[in-house]
């Protein structure tokens, strides 16, 4: 499993934090996390 430091962690959420209103990469790193954990459930 990746671990990201915390100060990546926080780059990213204020960078996704900056995205437009209705920008699309928010649901797609849902969708990821989604599908991230069902091929750690398939293990």
């Amino acid at each position: 499993m990746m671990e990201y430091r915390r100060a990546e962690q926080a780059r990213v959420a204020d960078e996704v934090a900056a995205l437009p209103d209705g920008a699309v990469i928010p649901e797609w790193l849902a969708d990821y996390a989604v599908l991230r954990d069902q091929v750690r459930a398939c293990r």
